[in-house]
């Protein structure tokens, strides 16, 4: 089980020798990250983002930071990568690796209004346009490939059930031969940086892989579109209403975006779950996959414009 990690001023300042940004002047601990500890930078040259990853190897790391090379070069909105000045992409804190990104200025909306929505549509179909990054993964991290974890652990848990019953739904249900593409896999609303209500920037492009597109349009769906474990049908229409605009959905498609709605609320929950309940086990978090889970039950009878 990976542990966060603290840095002291003097661990910051050895690592930002490693690059041309002059000397440290400030730092400060970043809330939110759930897999990386990330701490906000200012240095003579502006504010950055130094982050430990905490959960990911050398080489989840060397892919990442090669999306983000990428996006940068199609002139995507997103973060832009910092390299160090012996030229890779990142170093390391130990065991850890590291890397450090421009600090973007604006903020995250928890409440995403219809045109902010239509944008964030707008937004995903232009990355499911682009080609997928070389060596990024074909499968998305937590998966149903990885449902098996939670059910061999054996711990009795209700929840154990819930997920047996929707794989079974999903394995009926879903059609794999949906199209797969470059997808983002993790668009939440604190993935999302607005200045003066537009989409300046999409964030954390860690699970970024090689997936099904709908599968990144109903996580979308999630994590932008529903609050206290209930969905918003009229923003998730929102949502596909941006997205169709630029990218038309099959009929194919549309047929099938509930139960891809399904799979990811039901991935987002098995994440906390085990997260929460078996990796690092937190009794004030152990029961946050319920909202997720609730999401997932509600799915196929929503109501949506398609």
């Amino acid at each position: 089980m990976a542990a966060y990690t603290k840095l002291s001023t003097k661990n910051i300042t050895d690592l930002l020798k490693n690059y041309d940004l002059g000397p440290l002047e400030d730092s400060t601990p970043l809330s939110g990250g759930q897999a990386n500890s990330s701490y906000r930078l200012a240095t003579p040259k502006g504010l950055f983002t130094l982050s430990v990853c905490d959960e990911k190897t050398e080489e989840e790391v060397r892919v990442l930071t090669r999306v983000l090379t990428f996006l940068e070069a199609q002139s995507f909105p997103a973060t832009r990568l910092v390299r160090p000045v012996k030229g890779n992409s990142f170093i390391s804190h130990g065991s850890k690796p590291v890397y450090i990104k421009e600090f973007l200025d604006g903020e995250t909306c928890r409440e995403l209004t219809r045109p902010m929505l239509i944008q964030v549509g707008k937004a995903m179909a232009r990355l499911h346009g682009l080609s997928s990054p070389r060596g990024v993964p074909e499968a998305f991290p937590y998966g149903l490939a990885h449902f098996a974890e939670v059910l061999d652990a054996g711990t009795g848990h209700p929840f154990e059930n819930w997920l047996a019953e929707k794989m079974a739904w999903l394995d009926t249900n879903l059609d794999r031969s949906m199209a797969r593409g470059f997808i983002h896999g993790d668009v939440f609303w604190d993935n999302l940086l607005f200045k003066n209500s537009t989409l300046t920037a999409v964030l954390d492009f860690e699970e970024a892989c090689q997936y099904f597109l709908l599968y990144d349009l109903g996580m979308a769906a999630v994590g932008c579109c529903a609050k206290d474990g209930r969905f918003d049908p009229e923003k998730i229409n929102n949502l596909l209403e941006g997205y169709q605009a630029a990218r038309p959905m099959s009929d194919a498609e549309k047929d099938q975006f509930r139960p891809f709605l399904v799979y990811a609320a039901t991935a987002a929950a098995f994440w906390r779950f085990r997260q929460y309940n078996l990796r690092r086990p937190d009794p004030e978090l152990a029961d946050s996959y319920r909202e997720l889970a609730a999401l997932a039950d509600q799915a196929p009878g929503l109501s949506l414009v398609l």
